[in-house]
């Protein structure tokens, strides 16, 4: 017995948010951390742009129905949400119009457009199919009725709408092909829809509570030891495109050197077989031993490491959607 000859902090999904910020702190106990499909871009991201994707769902789909959206006063008031949302959803998927406003919605939630099956589409019209059962079969009731607890934590709503222009965010989105092609189609007006959004918008946030997730729940990207981050090509529930948020700021850091991050080409919410998960952890623990990274996490590598799944692929993840600076 004695102390441990290597100390690694290895998390997922929200737990990887909590590794990144152990990245930071380092200390002389910690050599490492693993992320995995972690929520790197930090709570106060997180919250704004699902809240931008379930604004435009209830403002365009339902602009007469009362749904409320922040400062939820128990569980049932966002169960209520998640369940009137999920219900425009799944309403509105049967017209060309719906079918255009859902994907305007998915794109500012950063949602995917690979669900199901062995590929992802390439054809607007299918990815929106899959875009719509994300947010209808479970990814509406899992982020709504989980904003109570993050409020319950901040003590309040960190989120906000008012100032937001819709339309350069849509710009800035990887999806807005995809949903332009789709407002063509269903004839209606993009750039009206995106006007009425940035109008209309209202939320404010409370101070207090976004000065607890700045404090809490976001990273600065000052990292202190190795960092390996890995995340599946379509994530619905922590987009990969908060890799591309997080690899920036340690950049602007100056900490580059210390990170890496590798995409397995898969959809699917933290789905790593375990081969790849381990192969990560064994690339962090040769740089660990080593003190460089050399090729241990590069795809070819990582996927000779897991036994040959070959899932580990070159990928360039596209802009948060949403992101608040």
């Amino acid at each position: 017995t004695g102390p441990p000859r290597r100390t690694i902090a290895w998390g997922t999904s929200m737990g990887g948010l909590v590794s990144a910020r152990e990245a930071e702190a380092g200390g002389h106990r910690l050599d490492g951390v693993l992320s995995t499909c972690g929520l790197v871009a930090g709570g106060l991201n997180l919250n704004n742009y699902q809240l931008d994707g379930e604004y435009a769902l209830a403002h365009l789909l339902a602009p007469t129905q009362e749904i409320k959206l922040v400062r939820f006063a128990s569980p049932d008031e966002a169960s209520a949400s998640a369940a009137a949302l999920t219900k425009i959803a799944t309403d509105a998927q049967s017209t060309p119009e719906g079918r255009a406003r859902i994907a305007l919605a998915a794109a500012l939630m950063n949602e995917p457009g690979w669900f199901t099956g062995p590929t992802p589409p390439s054809d607007y019209a299918d990815q929106e199919v899959q875009q719509q059962q994300e947010l209808a079969q479970f990814v509406l009731g899992f982020v709504v009725t989980g904003r109570y607890q993050i409020e319950l934590a901040a003590g309040g709503n960190s989120a906000f709408t008012a100032g937001v222009d819709y339309r350069a965010l849509l710009a800035g989105s990887s999806h807005f092909r995809q949903v332009r092609s789709l407002y063509r189609t269903a004839g209606l007006d993009l750039d009206a829809d995106l006007a009425t959004l940035s109008r209309d918008a209202d939320i404010r946030p409370d101070p207090q509570a976004v000065r607890t997730l700045a404090r809490t729940s976001t990273v600065t990207g000052r990292l202190r030891v190795p960092t390996l981050d890995i995340h599946t090509t379509a994530d619905q529930l922590v987009p990969v495109e908060q890799e591309d948020w997080y690899g920036k700021e340690v950049h602007r850091a100056g900490g580059g050197a210390l990170l890496r991050q590798a995409y397995v080409g898969a959809t699917g919410h933290c789905a790593f077989r375990p081969s790849e998960t381990i192969a990560a952890l064994h690339a962090l623990e040769s740089r660990i031993e080593t003190g460089r990274w050399g090729d241990v996490a590069q795809p070819w590598r990582l996927n000779e490491a897991a036994g040959g799944t070959g899932r580990y692929v070159r990928f360039d993840p596209p802009p948060l959607t949403g992101a608040r600076r």
